[in-house]
């Protein structure tokens, strides 16, 4: 009977091999804890990159943003999946589930919830906590520095020639280096807030703003009817005489209802405004609201032609003359607008400028009204019919457009 023959490894040679595995288990790198690194912002417009790393691949995490403004305590909160190499880099990863769910590192921001906030929340620097766990567990937390949208401003009250109006300057502005400036003035709304902090907001941006209050202040009408386009022009005449101001570079910005009136300024004043910002707004001029039976602008003490705001396609005698803007125009709507069809609008007036690159559109499926609001701010997100997410990103690309309108202005 044939014998099987049985190979032996000498023992000196297994306890070799042992030896050498412990060694190469006492000299692997350990893993790395569980961080979240954050690349840190020039300026509030800045967004910033934001990575979670050694989690483990697979491993489902939650983070968590928690901060205060203005007194209100806001917080966000996403779950990621890590990557095989254990990380979730917020700018190429969409959470799982969370306040928002798309790509995008500064979600943790601008989606958080919590009490009502004023326009001008943000203002200030602020802290912002980072908190991330596994399964209940905290694995790391991090404490991000925001700088607040008017923490290098300065903001005046100006009532020179019965104003009611503000001028925001930021800070090292000089008399000797002439800067583009902006005539700043709301919508339907009225009042001197919103338009105060969108002149805060382009401020920040580095360019003066004076904004201005046209209805609902002491002195002016109650309403958006018959207002004087005199209370604009003196507005402008004021900003145009600051130190600092460049003449050949004033451009007006208006919100909504305020929107039209911005092109209508920049359209029969081309000598003393290069070019405007209108999100939101229109190409006509239309009637009072909430009384439609009136003009909502008077010229000399005559109301202008107008059209009921329920009609996009205008007669020709309430059209804006685009054509006679010179500069630069930035215009932005979102398609689930509760408030009037601006992507209509916009729609209307793009074809009628005469140098169609000059024109910058920002047209946003699923955005809502609110576009003017600086990005990166939880404001203004819960309109109905229209996606926080969609409204956010319409917002970055707006301002984007006009940080670089005014920064080519300035060379």
């Amino acid at each position: 009977m044939a014998s099987r023959r049985r190979d032996h490894v000498p023992a000196v040679a297994l306890l070799l091999t042992a030896s050498l595995l412990a060694l190469a288990a006492c000299s692997a790198p350990p893993e790395p804890d569980p961080a979240i690194e954050v690349v840190a912002q020039d300026g509030a417009f800045d967004p910033l990159a934001i990575t979670l790393t050694g989690l483990g691949a697979g491993r489902e995490v939650r983070l968590v943003a928690t901060t205060e403004l203005d007194g209100a305590a806001m917080s966000s909160r996403a779950t990621f999946v890590a990557d095989e190499d254990g990380r979730v880099d917020l700018t190429t990863t969409a959470p799982t589930a969370g306040s928002w769910t798309t790509v995008d590192a500064m979600g943790p921001f601008w989606s958080m919830t919590g009490s009502s906030l004023a326009i001008e929340a943000g203002r200030a620097d602020h802290s912002v906590t980072l908190s991330l766990s596994a399964d209940g567990e905290p694995l790391a937390e991090t404490v991000v520095e925001r700088t607040g949208y008017g923490a290098d401003v300065e903001v005046r009250p100006v009532t020179d020639d019965a104003m009611v109006a503000a001028y925001a300057v930021p800070a090292g502005l000089s008399a000797d280096e002439a800067s583009p400036a902006v005539l700043v003035f709301s919508g339907s709304e009225g009042g001197l807030g919103n338009a105060r902090a969108d002149a805060t907001w382009l401020a920040g941006l580095g360019y003066p703003a004076l904004a201005i209050s046209y209805f609902k202040s002491p002195g002016q009408p109650t309403e958006l009817a018959e207002v004087p386009v005199e209370t604009f022009l003196t507005g402008l005449a004021w900003l145009r005489e600051q130190p600092g101001v460049d003449t050949d570079r004033v451009f007006t910005f208006g919100v909504s209802r305020g929107g039209e009136m911005a092109l209508w300024l920049a359209a029969n004043h081309p000598d003393e405004i290069h070019g405007a910002f209108a999100p939101t707004g229109a190409g006509s001029l239309y009637c009072g609201y909430p009384n439609w039976r009136v003009s909502a602008w008077t010229l000399d003490g005559t109301g202008l032609p107008c059209a009921p705001s329920s009609v996009v396609g205008t007669p020709p005698e309430t059209q804006v003359p685009v054509e006679a803007i010179e500069g630069p125009v930035v215009l932005a709507c979102g398609t689930a607008d509760p408030q009037w069809d601006a992507c209509g609008r916009l729609r209307d007036v793009r074809p009628r400028f005469d140098d169609q690159e000059l024109v910058t559109t920002v047209e946003q499926k699923e955005a809502g009204h609110f576009l003017a609001v600086a990005p990166y701010l939880p404001l203004g997100l819960d309109e109905t019919g229209a996606t926080p997410a969609a409204t956010h990103q319409a917002r970055v690309d707006f301002w984007d457009a006009v940080d670089e309108v005014l920064a080519e202005a300035k060379q």
